[in-house]
């Protein structure tokens, strides 16, 4: 399993990541990938490379002759070297898939084993920075920013006319309030568009996800989805196990499990996250103090997917509570996802996930699902920003 990022190594990616229309892989570099020229291209390489269309290694055809060469430009602390970046998948065995970045000891002499190699491509052009060595020099990335050209915006048509709607429901007063409690904002804000309530997963308006609340100070949490872990391969198979082996005892003598898990350390209950980018797996893990185990598996591709396509385009609207209702007040615009940077944002606190299990009188559980969140100040790390409108 690849090493956890270093603070530096963090801050680093983040910045990489941010760059206009790319998406990022990670290797970590060891001593057999330099002496036989082999870097496995693990989950987070092959999925940032489909992201953009720079390479499918699903598609790919085992063998030499099918092996595929592209340009790509290392920085290096001399500066930006050209060479040559090979993906290919072996004869033998499965054909995992494979990278190696033609004389790359040469080329970065610096490398050493247990160092952190960010890809970084747009589907076009193709760069490598070494997180460590920039770290331990304590470089900047702004000789590698001048690679990608600014994307054109990615906001639709759609949100020309939606934005045009919610300047006009906010210029006619407040919005009827429908309903009561944290739902209540979004059934309004929906009432008034027109559209009828629902437990469809796709997004709300013609391709754009709705996010409505009564605040977007930067400390409120927002919602991204719900996502159950596999409980088919996970060591803990229901909620009702989940709950039995890890939740609290409240004053009223039953069972909860409410509680936020994170991958910076583990919360009251022992509860974290981390990831693991060979297999492509999140993880929640128990830790007694002296050992961690795995107890919940979600498969990280799986909740990429749902994730861009949920959150492909998205209006995080705020409307404050009124005596006649919902004045809508702000609107954060947001696109695609940076979706190779999600093992970091899983593992860094950027996103988090509540477990809302508890124990009913009568027998049995009761549950809202497991919500993977984000705070409010962090909707610009994991999405490209089309802009924040005041209504």
């Amino acid at each position: 399993m690849m090493r956890p990022l270093r603070i530096p190594e963090r801050d680093l990616l983040l910045e990489i990541s941010q760059l206009p229309g790319v998406e990022v892989g990670l290797f970590e570099v060891t001593a057999i990938q330099m002496e036989k020229a082999i870097i496995d291209a693990n989950f987070s390489i092959h999925q940032s490379f489909l992201a953009t269309g720079f390479h499918d290694y699903g598609v790919q055809p085992q063998g030499p002759g099918a092996k595929v060469s592209r340009p790509i430009t290392v920085l290096t602390r001399g500066g930006l070297v050209d060479s040559t970046i090979s993906l290919y998948r072996p004869a033998t065995k499965h054909g995992d898939p494979r990278l190696w970045i033609s004389r790359l000891g040469q080329v970065h002499p610096h490398l050493t084993p247990g160092d952190l190699v960010a890809v970084v491509q747009d589907g076009t052009r193709c760069g490598a920075v070494c997180l460590s060595d920039l770290a331990r020099t304590s470089s900047g990335i702004s000789k590698i920013e001048g690679l990608f050209e600014l994307p054109p915006s990615r906001a639709s048509s759609v949100a020309v006319e939606l934005l045009a709607k919610f300047r006009s429901l906010a210029l006619h007063g407040a919005l009827p309030a429908i309903g009561s409690g944290d739902t209540s904002v979004g059934l309004s804000v929906e009432a008034a568009l027109g559209i009828p309530p629902n437990s469809n997963k796709a997004p709300d308006y013609n391709g754009i996800e709705l996010k409505s609340g009564r605040s977007l100070s930067d400390d409120k949490n927002k919602s991204l989805l719900a996502m159950v872990p596999d409980w088919k391969a996970s060591p803990i198979g229901s909620y009702a196990e989940l709950l039995y082996k890890h939740g609290y005892l409240k004053e009223d003598g039953l069972k909860y499990l409410q509680c936020s898990v994170d991958g910076v350390r583990p919360n009251p209950q022992g509860l974290s996250l981390t990831v693991d980018l060979e297999v492509g797996r999140l993880i929640e893990t128990h830790s007694d103090g002296q050992t961690t185990r795995p107890i919940l598996y979600w498969d990280l591709e799986e909740f990429q997917r749902r994730l861009a396509t949920k959150h492909a385009e998205t209006f995080w609207i705020e409307a404050e509570e009124v005596p006649d209702g919902f004045q809508l007040k702000r609107i954060f615009h947001t696109t695609t996802p940076r979706l190779s940077s999600m093992a970091m944002f899983l593992t860094d606190g950027t996103i988090f996930v509540d477990h809302t299990i508890r124990q009913k009188p009568e027998g049995g559980t009761r549950d809202h699902g497991m919500l993977f969140r984000i705070k409010v100040r962090s909707l610009q790390r994991l999405f490209t920003v089309e802009g924040e409108y005041l209504l």
